[in-house]
């Protein structure tokens, strides 16, 4: 979408053969806080969060994203 290949989610689904409900919930992901990427992509922390839980939580803050996605300890820790 950035790359301005396909103006709007329902050609961006077409092209990759997904519905259009589910490529809009995974591009979502792409707004989650870099410390909640950091940590579920390089960490060992188990997350507190489902993928799909992840995809809404994408609307929230930074920093409870990060209290949300890993727990409440975790980003503390850092």
């Amino acid at each position: 979408m950035d790359a301005g290949d396909f103006a709007t989610i329902q050609e961006l689904a077409e092209a990759v053969g997904l519905a259009e409900r589910h490529v809009s919930r995974q591009l979502r992901l792409a707004y989650l806080a870099p410390e909640v990427l950091k940590r579920l992509t390089c960490g060992r922390e188990a997350s507190a969060a489902s993928l799909y839980d992840l995809c809404f939580l994408a609307g929230d803050a930074w920093g409870e994203q990060v209290d949300r996605a890993v727990g409440d300890g975790a980003a503390k820790s850092t």
